[in-house]
């Protein structure tokens, strides 16, 4: 183990301690936080976060430089390559620095509270570039019952919860089901992540779909391989339109 991941791997037992010993620290930083303060992040690690503002891709959200050759109204080099099932996809932050501890927090160290601090954070960037649009339903993108059982909670059905708060649309997690387990996808290269994703998703028993407009909720956008497949799983069966919106996109 390298001496960085050493260091990671210590921070983040220290904060996983902190966290029990004493609940009012913030989850990044690890200073103290008023008891009265409702979420487990200051005010300052808040302030941190990494938001995607335009220009970006009008397409699926990449930062992108604009330029007056290249305006930002114009697709990135790879939807124009590529038919994307989608309508557009949008991505709260950058996966770093404070959303990405957050994140992890979140998902690995089953700190289940950020998911208040992070719906926020998805609400506001929903706010910004989503406010014109209306859904029938947030379809949470489903984790395997193994992974399900293992973690012990749905990291995107929380966040879609939170947003369902402020934006007045019903969460739908029956809508798409995981009919199969895949390898993490942390690792892969786009194919083998197009690959490994491709045919693990499938309209719930009881997801209603035809003629529905879905908002797709997911945590990290990656390449893009889930959101394309959940995407085309929902408009082969009949659904209306599809975007996508999650907390963070890999830079």
């Amino acid at each position: 183990m390298s001496s960085g991941e050493t260091s990671s791997l210590f921070i983040s037992l220290w904060r996983g301690i902190l966290s029990i010993v004493f609940p009012s620290h913030c989850v990044v930083c690890a200073c103290a936080l008023d008891p009265a303060h409702r979420v487990c992040l200051c005010d300052r690690c808040w302030s941190k976060m990494p938001q995607i503002r335009q220009p970006f891709c009008p397409k699926c959200g990449v930062p992108i430089e604009s330029t007056a050759l290249i305006p930002f109204d114009i697709p990135c080099g790879e939807c124009r390559l590529t038919r994307r099932p989608y309508g557009v996809c949008r991505s709260a932050g950058v996966y770093d620095g404070p959303l990405k501890q957050c994140i992890h927090s979140f998902k690995y160290e089953g700190r289940r509270e950020l998911a208040e601090v992070l719906g926020r954070f998805m609400a506001e960037c929903a706010d910004r570039e989503l406010a014109e649009a209306e859904y029938d339903a947030l379809v949470p993108v489903p984790l395997h019952r193994d992974r399900l059982r293992e973690r012990g909670f749905n990291q995107a059905l929380l966040l879609a919860r939170e947003l369902a708060k402020r934006r007045g649309s019903p969460v739908a997690p029956d809508v798409l089901a995981r009919d199969r387990g895949t390898l993490s996808q942390s690792t892969l290269s786009r194919r083998e992540r197009l690959k490994n994703v491709r045919g693990a998703f499938a309209v719930g028993e009881r997801g209603a779909v035809r003629g529905m407009r879905f908002l797709v909720i997911d945590d990290v956008y990656t390449t893009g391989a889930t959101a394309d497949e959940c995407a085309r799983i929902l408009m082969k069966a009949g659904a209306r339109a599809v975007d996508i919106l999650t907390l963070a996109r890999s830079i």
